[in-house]
């Protein structure tokens, strides 16, 4: 098991085996892919799930995260899966992981949530979001449950944002990472590849990342 001290005393355990990682194609889960490739001694299985429900096109971020991803850590070692499902769950976003730990080809998965921002900021998006109950900023988590890995889970995007900065990843991979989920009943239209500015998670990524420009 190694041990990297990632930023003050924020640590990533990274066991000495074969891991996965679920990869949405945002600012979160991007890097810890950058970290996951970078010191990892064995090949990387990266899990993404596409869905209609959620916009395609988070999925199809990821594939240029990836990329990235590769090409500052030269290391090309990995598997990218991407599966496709009408709407997103807990349940389908873990089934392929899951079948791959089954079958002993990964040792644990990993995830990038974080921590919402503060009731204070959050009461004043647009949106309100279900996920509050895992991502509550007033609880501290453990960042291993089981197969789990979820090491950014007591950080928020703001704390995402210094570990960008620390690593000069704020150029070259921040802007290849997609965090919105633009619906039908904005009053914008269609983002496409970039962002709507209006979806929960698009307030809270310019919440945190907005201070880097």
């Amino acid at each position: 098991m190694a041990t990297i001290n990632v930023i003050d005393n924020l640590e990533l355990e990274i066991p000495d085996s074969t891991l996965g990682i679920t990869l949405s194609g945002g600012a979160d889960s991007a890097l810890l892919l950058y970290f996951l490739l970078k010191y990892t001694k064995h090949k990387l299985h990266i899990f993404t799930l596409a869905n209609q429900s959620k916009n395609i096109c988070n999925a199809l971020a990821s594939v240029n995260v990836v990329s990235k991803c590769a090409e500052l850590t030269n290391n090309y070692n990995f598997l990218h899966h991407i599966s496709y499902a009408t709407t997103q769950t807990d349940e389908k976003l873990f089934h392929t992981p899951k079948n791959y730990y089954n079958d002993k080809t990964i040792t644990h998965v990993y995830t990038g949530i974080t921590k919402d921002p503060p009731k204070s900021v959050t009461d004043t998006f647009n949106q309100t979001t279900t996920e509050t109950h895992e991502r509550d900023p007033n609880i501290v988590r453990n960042t291993k449950d089981g197969i789990a890995f979820t090491p950014w889970t007591n950080i928020d995007k703001k704390y995402l944002c210094k570990i960008y900065k620390k690593y000069n990843l704020l150029e070259n991979l921040f802007p290849l990472t997609r965090s919105c989920e633009w619906i039908k009943e904005f009053d914008t239209p269609d983002p496409g590849m970039g962002h709507c500015g209006k979806c929960w998670w698009c307030e809270e990524r310019k919440w945190g990342f907005d201070q880097s420009g």
